[in-house]
This record gives structure tokens, sequence and C-alpha cells, in this order.
């Protein structure tokens, strides 16, 4: 394109901000200083569940919580945290509640860009599995943003997606129970789909927006576990900082 094109195109239509729309200075970035999040700096975190841990641990080692009670997910990958990384916060707000389904095409990019450096076992033949929304949110929000999410990743990388979990049962939102009732409040809410037979013996990975207490990831992985799935990770944009 002719620069004085481009520069006519720039004052007639400046380029802005995926995220907030912020008057950007040049066609070339789509981000602003802002909201940048790759990468992020995330420090020493449990390969379980993600959550920050001591740096004298070795890395392999999960952090006490999960020691202590284990989730049903082995493996838990995250583009950072969500009070830590004040970018991540504004992009899933805008995915979730701010009708901003675009954003999730450079999300989930971004979230298989995480899954290149994982090991064989969790590479061959793995399945992606979105944390599936209950038909009732999903008429409300318009969209379910885990579908989406996942449907991105699999683009990236080349892999298989599958909405092999369903919502038997509507809940109420993780953060509302306190945290003994939040493991109840999910129990029971999840099955699976006749068509989840593909499950058998292969690695799934469960694909949401944040992981909070854990309790809904867990639940949806012993549901896949028990329906044959070999091991299941978890996939999210951002790690909240409560546990179950």
């Amino acid at each position: 394109m002719p620069a004085a094109l481009s520069a006519l195109l720039d004052a007639l239509y400046p380029p802005r901000c995926l995220v907030c729309t912020q008057a950007l200075p040049s066609m070339q970035p789509s981000l602003c200083s802002r909201h940048g999040f790759d990468p992020l700096e995330q420090g020493p975190v449990c390969p379980r569940c993600a959550a920050p841990k001591s740096p004298h641990l070795p890395a392999a080692v999960a952090c006490a919580a999960c020691r202590k009670k284990p989730p049903r997910f082995q493996r838990t990958l995250k583009l950072g945290g969500y009070h830590s990384a004040a970018p991540l916060r504004d992009w899933i707000l805008g995915l979730k509640h701010g009708g901003r389904r675009d954003l999730a095409a450079p999300l989930g990019a971004a979230l298989g860009r995480l899954l290149e450096a994982e090991p064989q076992e969790w590479r061959d033949s793995a399945l992606l599995v979105p944390v599936p929304l209950h038909p009732l949110r999903r008429l409300e929000r318009g969209y379910d943003q885990a579908l989406l999410l996942a449907r991105a990743v699999a683009r990236e990388q080349g892999l298989p997606c599958l909405a092999a979990l369903k919502r038997q049962r509507h809940t109420v939102p993780q953060g509302s129970p306190g945290p003994g009732s939040r493991l109840a409040n999910v129990q029971g809410a999840f099955g699976l789909r006749r068509r989840a037979r593909v499950l058998r013996d292969r690695p799934v990975w469960l694909v949401d927006d944040v992981l909070t207490t854990g309790a809904t990831a867990s639940e949806c992985a012993r549901v896949l576990m028990r329906g044959g799935a070999a091991r299941v990770g978890l996939l999210v944009v951002a790690r909240a900082s409560r546990r179950v």
C-alpha cells in the first residue's frame, strides 16, 4: 500500500486497540501497551493447578494444597493470573460479559501456543473439550465462551475439538457459595454425550476462561476419566487466587 494512502486511511479510520478501542499510532499493532499479554511474567507455579508456589520447591513438585487434596485434573496451563495480570482481566470481562466474542480468537491462539512446550504424552492424539455452559446461561449470553476458545486453540494447533461434556443441571456461579459448598454445587452437574466414545485412551485438555476454585474443572475431569480419557489437563486464560 502506498505510504500516502496508508496515511490517509490512518487519518480517516485511526487504528484502535482490539480490547479497549484506544487509538493507536499506526496500522501495525492491534493492541495498546496496556492490553498486550504475550508473554506474561508468572513466577513459579504449581504444575497441577497453576497457583503460585514457593520458589524453593522443584518445578515438578505440586503446591501444598494439591499434595494435600489433588484435583482430578493432572496439569494446568494458563496465560497469567486473573488478579495479577490486569490486561487479562479486561480481555476476560470483554469476552464473558461484554459481548466481545471476537476476543476468543486471539486468546485461543495464545493458549494454543502454550501446548507447544508440552511433552508428547500430552500432545499425541490430544483432544480439546470445552467446559460446557448451561443452555440457559448460553441463551442469556448468546454464545459459549469456552467453546469459542477451544475452537480457536484447535485452529492454532490442528487438534480436534469436541463438546464431549454436557451440563445436566443448572448451577449457581462458583464465586457465590462458600468454599465448603462449591464441590457440592457441581457434583453430578456434568455428564458425557454419547459421541464421547472417542475419549478412550486419549489425553484431554479441558478449555475454560478462568480457573477459580478448581471444583468445576475437577468434576469435569472426573467425568472424562470415567469415560476413558488417559489423562486430563486444563487450559485456561487466567488463574484466580481462590482455592477449593
